[in-house]
């Protein structure tokens, strides 16, 4: 089934300077843990960027910076955005600047999908605020779309819980993006609805990298299981996750409850 694609894929801050010599405010970011672009087996998976000035500030200069894929971009009136890789490397930077002003305050930026599929996470960093958002979609040999989930930007931290229920045969997948120079091991834990521990595993994930799969690839959970979920980051890291649940071939997003610490054993 198409749905086994998802295995492929799956402030700075500082006080007031005096009015001659004012810092430059620090940058607002927002992380995207997956983002999908290309073909593969006859689907295609396609992602869409929704973004809305909100500051104050006139123009706004954004950058979308791609870790492990390089997708071009369409905008709503048919402007192309390139995505430029800045350097080598196993997953170097490919970047993407989007300007708003009083003229063209929002845009909506779509990838081709036409390429060999690839996956990877993505990060907004603007000078002010934003509202943004990435949805992907998956379509068919035909361009019908099969079906699509939006991604809210997701919050620093180390430990992500999800709730994870598997009577009705729905399968939990993650995706865990790890926006930093270090290289770690990052852990995944089952308890059940006592909080007992039921199975644990652990990954490496390289730096700047995203890592995806579905729960059922790591750990061996009973058919009818119902409990928690803990994916636990790099330390040292900077850890960024989400979900993704899929019942038969819909699939949705799932945000995690996201802590500064892991939970004691």
């Amino acid at each position: 089934m198409w749905w086994r694609l998802f295995v492929v894929l799956l402030l700075l801050c500082g006080g007031v300077l005096p009015a001659r010599a004012q810092s430059s405010p620090a940058p607002t970011v927002y992380v995207f843990p997956l983002f999908a672009d290309g073909a593969l087996g006859g689907t295609s998976y396609r992602s869409t960027l929704r973004i809305t000035k909100t500051s104050a500030a006139n123009p706004l200069r954004c950058t979308l910076t791609q870790r492990n894929t390089a997708a071009p971009f369409t905008g709503v009136d048919g402007n192309f955005y390139s995505a430029d890789v800045l350097d080598a490397g196993s997953s170097p930077p490919a970047v993407t600047q989007i300007t708003l002003d009083q003229f063209l305050p929002w845009e909506i930026l779509h990838t081709a999908g036409q390429s060999p599929l690839k996956t990877g996470y993505a990060k907004l960093s603007c000078p002010g605020s934003a509202d943004t958002q990435l949805q992907f979609s998956l379509t068919d040999s035909q361009g019908s779309k099969l079906g699509e989930a939006t991604i809210e930007p997701a919050r620093l931290g180390i430990s992500f819980q999800f709730l994870i229920d598997r009577r009705d045969g729905t399968r939990l997948g993650f995706s865990l993006a790890n926006d930093s120079a270090v290289e770690g091991q990052f852990a995944l834990i089952a308890r059940d609805q006592f909080n007992y521990e039921v199975n644990r595993t652990y990954g490496t994930i390289e730096p700047w990298s995203q890592f995806s799969r579905f729960v059922d690839e790591m750990l061996a959970l009973p058919s009818d299981f119902a409990g928690a979920l803990e994916l636990v980051g790099v330390s040292g890291g900077q850890n960024y996750a989400v979900g993704l649940q899929f019942t038969g071939t819909v699939f949705t997003t799932v945000q995690p409850l996201v802590r500064d610490m892991p939970l004691p054993n």
